[in-house]
Parts: C-alpha cells; sequence; structure tokens
C-alpha cells in the first residue's frame, strides 16, 4: 500500500444544475469563465474543438463527451461517474483532485498532460494512449487497461492496485520503484532500461523472462 494519499476533490454538497452541459460550455469559452460548481447528469457535450476550458468543482454522472479536443481543457475538483470518454484526444489537459469511477475511457489519449492527485477506479481503460506527460500521485485501482501505451512519460508517485496491464507497451517511460506486484502484465512491452527498479512478483518475473533473455525452467 501506498504510504502517501491522493488528495480528495474539494466539492460542496450542494451544486448548481441549472444549465445543460453543452450550454454551460459553450457559454464558459465565449465569456472566458470557469465552468464552476455544476452539476451535470445525463448529459453529452459534443464537437467542442477549439478554445479554452476549465472545469471547477463539478460532477459528472453518466455524461458523454464526444469530438471532444478543444484547444486546451482542465478539471479541477472534479468527479466523474459512469462516464464515457472513449476515443478522446486532449492534448495538454491538466487535472488536479480528480476522481473517475466506473467510467468508459477506451482509446482515450492523453498527450502533454499534467496529472495531479487523480483517482481512476473501476474503470474501462484499454488502448489508453499516454504521452508526454507527468503524472504524480495518480491510482489505477481495479482498471482493465490491456494494450495501453506509455511513452515519454514522467512518472512520480503511482499506485497500481489489480489493474490489467496485458500486452501493455512503454517506450521511454522509467517503471524505476512503481509497484506492480498486484497487476496482470501478461506480453508487457518494454526496455530493460525502463525495467528497472520495477518490484514484482516471483510469478511475474517469469513472465519477464524473455524481456531479460532467460529461460525458466522448473
Amino acid at each position: 500500500m501506498a504510504s502517501w494519499k491522493i488528495g480528495q476533490p474539494e466539492i460542496p454538497e450542494r451544486l448548481k444544475a441549472d444549465l445543460e452541459l453543452q450550454d454551460a460550455t459553450e457559454t464558459a469559452m465565449d465569456e472566458d469563465e470557469d465552468v464552476y460548481q455544476r452539476s451535470f447528469v445525463q448529459q453529452t457535450l459534443f464537437g467542442i474543438q477549439t478554445g479554452t476550458v476549465d472545469y471547477k468543482a463539478c460532477r459528472f454522472e453518466r455524461c458523454r463527451f464526444e469530438e471532444v479536443e478543444p484547444g486546451r481543457i482542465s478539471f479541477v475538483d472534479c468527479v466523474f461517474e459512469k462516464c464515457e470518454l472513449s476515443n478522446l484526444r486532449f492534448e495538454g489537459v491538466a487535472m488536479k483532485r480528480v476522481r473517475f469511477v466506473d467510467c468508459h475511457l477506451t482509446g482515450l489519449t492523453l498527450e502533454k498532460a499534467a496529472l495531479t492527485d487523480v483517482a481512476f477506479e473501476n474503470c474501462m481503460m484499454d488502448y489508453l494512449s499516454i504521452s508526454e506527460s507527468k503524472l504524480d500521485r495518480v491510482r489505477f485501482a481495479s482498471c482493465r487497461m490491456r494494450e495501453s501505451l506509455w511513452n515519454d512519460t514522467k512518472l512520480g508517485r503511482l499506485a497500481f492496485e489489480q489493474a490489467d496491464m496485458t500486452q501493455s507497451e512503454w517506450s521511454f517511460t522509467s517503471l524505476y520503484q512503481q509497484d506492480v506486484t498486484e497487476c496482470r502484465i501478461e506480453g508487457i512491452r518494454i526496455s530493460l532500461p525502463d525495467l528497472r527498479g520495477v518490484k514484482v512478483t516471483s510469478a511475474q518475473l517469469v513472465s519477464l523472462s524473455g524481456l531479460l533473455g532467460v529461460e525458466v525452467t522448473d
């Protein structure tokens, strides 16, 4: 268990629910304001391709994000529950004190992202792609992350708890001092320098034997 704690989203109990997600986002972009202390339930954000939008102290429940690729986007003190964010591409996204619970994030691309105090719990994250990003105090708990791609990403304090990282690929991303003993890592592709210092079980070491160039026999 990690010796550090993730900062929790700071959200008031009562949130405004008087605007649709689409309207709130477009208005904030037009007027250069934040989407602040709002609750969105079973709504869709569609076709946001340019501009800047910042969400602060917001809760999203059963919401869908489709064709959303803004110029810059940030989430601070936000919670996503049962939301759909698959196949989105977020470049330069910033997340701080954000929690994803039971969300679909298949094929999500995070490029040049900064994630701090972010938790992913029971999320579908196959084909996740993270490149040129920085992650610190990030937790992946009971997430399926098969064939995920990690490229040139700086990993700080991370917790991988029963995550399925089968056939994931790591390029110029060091797992030094990361603990993956609770994870599935069959078929992982990673260079020996990036693998150095990772914490694994004896059974996982057998599955990594091909990378090490050795043959394990009984």
